[in-house]
């Protein structure tokens, strides 16, 4: 595997909270089990604790870092504006193939409604993000978007538990099939706003947390 199939991997594993929030990551472990040497593993990490997933500590070791309910407030808002640069930026030409692409995770929501299988519904999630960004030029804005995406991903994960399930699929599945007409349009600034009022409605789910938390707490 290369640096880039190890850090997806890994990427992957704490969006899904396999290693949940503050879990302890040895690197002498990982590098044994994916098979290379401790330098390219750390290289590995240290791309991991750039992008917010985890921390290294003095004489405390690696662990994934923990999720602040403001901090998510504050990437989301960042995420609706980059959905704003996201409309006027240069497209790329749109393939006849995205279309389909986009039946096929409406159908995808349709089975994870009867399975229930919230990595599943995340994978969905992930590959929505990965379309949306994919459609225009700006690079800068997809590394930007691909960053907070998967630090905010996995809190999205965690508040499932506190939604009702089968509401949020419908919504996501609600939200692709306006997508897959604006793109049938060719209109990537309608297909933005879309997307945009999708992250208001994650966003106040989260207020909605962040109040309850406190009540609690």
């Amino acid at each position: 595997m290369t640096k880039d199939d190890i850090f997806e991997i890994l990427r992957m594993r704490i969006c899904l909270l396999d290693y949940a929030p503050e879990a302890r990551l040895n690197e002498r472990d990982l590098a044994a089990e994916f098979g290379i040497s401790r330098t390219p593993m750390r290289a590995v990490l240290q791309r991991l604790e750039r992008d917010g997933l985890i921390e290294s500590r003095h004489g405390q070791g690696t662990s994934v870092t923990s999720i602040d309910l403001k901090r998510m407030q504050d990437v989301y808002l960042v995420r609706m504006r980059l959905t704003d640069a996201l409309a006027d930026s240069e497209q790329l030409p749109i393939s006849s193939d995205l279309e389909k692409e986009l039946a096929d995770l409406i159908t995808a929501c349709e089975a994870v409604c009867e399975s229930r299988d919230k990595r599943e519904f995340a994978r969905i999630n992930i590959r929505l993000n990965t379309i949306m960004h994919g459609l225009v030029k700006n690079d800068v804005l997809r590394e930007i978007n691909e960053k907070l995406f998967f630090e905010s991903a996995r809190f999205w994960f965690l508040l499932l538990d506190a939604l009702d399930f089968e509401e949020q699929v419908t919504a996501l599945s609600d939200e692709i099939s306006m997508l897959r007409r604006a793109i049938a349009l060719r209109d990537i600034r309608l297909a933005a706003e879309i997307h945009k009022s999708h992250l208001a409605l994650v966003q106040s789910s989260i207020r909605q947390q962040s109040a309850y938390s406190g009540e609690i707490s």
